[in-house]
């Protein structure tokens, strides 16, 4: 059995313990309520905030400079593909102003009612009739005594035609290559000013007409289609062109400052690929 002196020894242990205990619990209690610790503890709070802030900029700015980025190179890209549509576009066009200027070259050398044009000088003229396209006449005197009076009759007639409009279609009438190209160039085209047609079968020089067409442009079958005096050919000819969709490029390279407008009817299409007339027929 334990003396008297032991059991006051661990009594005094006992309530030594229980004392500290109240003590750091007071402590404690006091530290979280002092104004050192409240202020520590915001602090660290406030810094740990800016931390989470701090990257959460940092991921906003790192999306943001991506999106700028993948702008950046659509844009490039973008920028890129017109450039190149761009250059292909002009490229075709120069094509097509090359083969216009060669089509035009080949047959430059016969130009108006006969009168031949030389390249390589300023301008040789057999005698004949006066340029057309609205330029002042320059027409030689005529040798009368070598032409008959029918032979001048004509010539003057074929100036005269050729003065009334940039597109002159001499056709006949009973011809359906020739309706092929009056459908074309009257009915699915809007050109200013408008073609004239000539109907040679029923013109009283109509033959005196054709012949001085053939010696002219070396074309002696209808339609002829002459355009500021040349001739861009006949009724195929010009379905080809308006099948191609060249007629207007070719209209307005040979027609220059004399045609004034030129531009598709928009109508629905029959079975032979030709547009209908605006008549229904």
């Amino acid at each position: 059995m334990p003396s008297q002196r032991r059991v006051k020894v661990f009594g005094l242990l006992i309530v030594l313990a229980i004392l500290t205990t109240i003590y750091w619990a007071s402590a404690a209690q006091q530290t979280k309520s002092s104004k050192f610790y409240t202020n520590t503890v915001a602090a660290l709070e406030e810094k740990k905030q800016a931390e989470i802030a701090a990257k959460v900029k940092a991921e906003n700015d790192a999306t943001a400079a991506r999106k700028e980025d993948i702008g950046i190179r659509l844009k490039a890209a973008e920028e890129k593909a017109k450039k190149s549509a761009d250059e292909k576009g002009h490229r075709i066009s120069q094509q097509v102003m090359a083969s216009n200027e060669e089509k035009k070259d080949a047959v430059d050398e016969k130009s108006v009612a006969g009168r031949v044009k030389y390249k390589d000088e300023k301008e040789k003229d057999t005698p004949g009739v006066a340029r057309v396209g609205g330029n002042t006449e320059n027409m030689e005197k005529l040798d009368k005594e070598s032409k008959s009076e029918e032979d001048q009759e004509v010539e003057m007639e074929l100036n005269s035609i050729l003065k009334r409009s940039p597109i002159i279609i001499f056709s006949k009438s009973y011809c359906p290559y020739s309706k092929t190209a009056k459908h074309i160039l009257l009915d699915l085209y809007k050109i200013t000013p408008p073609p004239h047609v000539v109907e040679l079968d029923q013109h009283e020089l109509g033959p005196g007409l054709q012949d001085a067409l053939a010696k002219m442009t070396n074309r002696k079958t209808v339609p002829n289609i002459l355009i500021n005096g040349l001739s861009i050919g006949g009724g195929d000819d010009i379905k080809t062109l308006h099948q191609d969709g060249k007629i207007i490029d070719t209209i307005t390279t040979t027609g220059g400052k004399r045609i004034i407008e030129v531009k598709q009817v928009e109508e629905p299409a029959s079975k032979d690929g030709l547009r209908k007339r605006h008549s229904g027929t």
